[in-house]
């Protein structure tokens, strides 16, 4: 009897040990299983127009790991000027520029969003490849990240801004939690607050975010204006919170 018993509690651990299955653990991302990849270097993402969106929609059993270029069209350029852009051969790692942004004349009002209403999943274990091309420089790179879905749990559309990729935080010294970026790069614009789409219920969004590297170890977890993720642990270089352009905090 005793050891039924304890054969049955160790069956209930085992079972409550294991991590409990989510939307996303279905999705397959269909990417080339052996091509080079590496680290970004800080500041290196400088002139890199690309998105982190892979895909927003709802048919998620199988997606293409491929990029948004932008997700505001860009403006026509002056008169006679040349412009670069992706050569053909890379539409295979871009989807050019999303088209579900909308313009309004006037301020918009965007949702907060919170675990109310957006489910986030981290998969950090997960490698994927991100696809960037610099047409400064024309050369097009390929990153080690890893993909994070976020879906839409509430009943209604989601207005929501332009979100080109997602940041980090690190839990730091002083036990808060501060956000990070892999540069300190100025970015001015003049489209907040007008420039707005519609998240549908039950849609969902995939990104991916590059990895860290490092010697150091630390805590980390992806942010999403008032919701983040659960937290995992990365290596990265503590030298890069000397480096930001900024401090901010998140909860």
């Amino acid at each position: 009897m005793i050891k039924k018993l304890l054969y049955f509690l160790l069956i209930l651990g085992l079972f409550s040990c294991q991590k409990e299955a989510s939307f996303a653990d279905s999705i397959i991302l269909r990417h080339e299983k052996k091509e080079k990849l590496t680290f970004q270097k800080f500041n290196e993402g400088i002139g890199e127009e690309e998105t982190g969106l892979i895909y927003i929609g709802k048919d998620t059993s199988t997606v293409e790991v491929k990029y948004y270029n932008t997700m505001i069209p860009a403006p026509p350029p002056p008169p006679r000027t040349e412009v670069k852009s992706n050569p053909k051969s890379y539409t295979k790692y871009f989807r050019g520029y999303f088209d579900r942004m909308k313009f309004s004349k006037t301020s918009i009002s965007f949702d907060s969003l919170s675990e109310n209403n957006v489910k986030i999943v981290i998969k950090p274990n997960d490698t994927i490849p991100k696809y960037t091309y610099n047409s400064e420089t024309g050369t097009l790179k390929k990153y080690k990240a890893f993909p994070v879905f976020i879906k839409n749990i509430s009943n209604r559309r989601l207005i929501l801004p332009d979100l080109k990729n997602l940041p980090f935080a690190i839990f730091n010294d002083q036990q808060k939690w501060q956000m990070i970026w892999n540069d300190n790069a100025f970015i001015c614009g003049t489209g907040w607050g007008v420039n707005y789409w519609e998240f549908e219920p039950n849609e969902i969004m995939i990104f991916s975010v590059n990895y860290l590297t490092g010697k150091d170890w630390g805590k980390f977890k992806i942010t999403l204006f008032h919701n983040s993720s659960e937290s995992f642990m990365m290596n990265y270089d503590k030298n890069i919170l000397k480096k930001q352009r900024r401090y901010d905090e998140v909860k």
